[in-house]
């Protein structure tokens, strides 16, 4: 299998080659050369979300055609990262303290279900062994790593009926 592809998050910017605020043409574009990446599919026929790499890579646009929100499940072809360290390959509790030191929202409480840091936009679901595909399944580790733009972070905050983090 060749290397995997390197995907850096960077909160407020994007996930790899995708950007926030790109259009659905604009992601594919971004997206057509990398191995594996395509084909691409919707997550229902009239899905505001676009999946790449057999949906570990999901994208969710908003009304006006641009992205606002993009996660990323582990996938061999892809290398998450942030700050140079590989996101799916980091105990959570260690993923979880590498976002809050750069989020100074808090303080932040370790949450192994779900949690948002408010000021980078990062979110963080279902820590569990089971997503430990590159320890043996021998820690937990979170599902999926998402980031957002405002208006997500608005969405977010009217769906959980307060504006704090998490």
């Amino acid at each position: 299998m060749a290397s995997p592809t390197p995907f850096d998050i960077v909160p407020h910017v994007g996930i790899g080659p995708v950007r926030l605020g790109m259009t659905r043409a604009e992601v594919e574009a971004a997206l057509a050369t990398v191995p594996g990446a395509l084909p691409r599919h919707r997550k229902g026929p009239s899905s505001a979300i676009e999946c790449y790499f057999r949906s570990s890579l999901q994208i969710e646009f908003n009304a006006d055609g641009t992205a606002s929100f993009i996660d990323v499940w582990c996938h061999p072809a892809m290398l998450c990262t942030y700050k140079g360290r590989d996101v799916f390959d980091l105990a959570a509790p260690d993923l979880f303290a590498l976002f809050a030191g750069d989020d100074t929202s808090g303080p932040h409480a370790y949450d192994a279900s779900e949690y948002l840091f408010p000021e980078l936009i990062v979110a963080l679901w279902d820590a569990d062994e089971q997503y430990d595909r590159k320890g043996n399944e021998s820690r937990p580790v979170y599902a999926t790593v998402g980031i957002g733009d405002e208006r997500y972070l608005a969405a977010s905050r009217k769906i959980r009926g307060h504006s704090a983090a998490g």
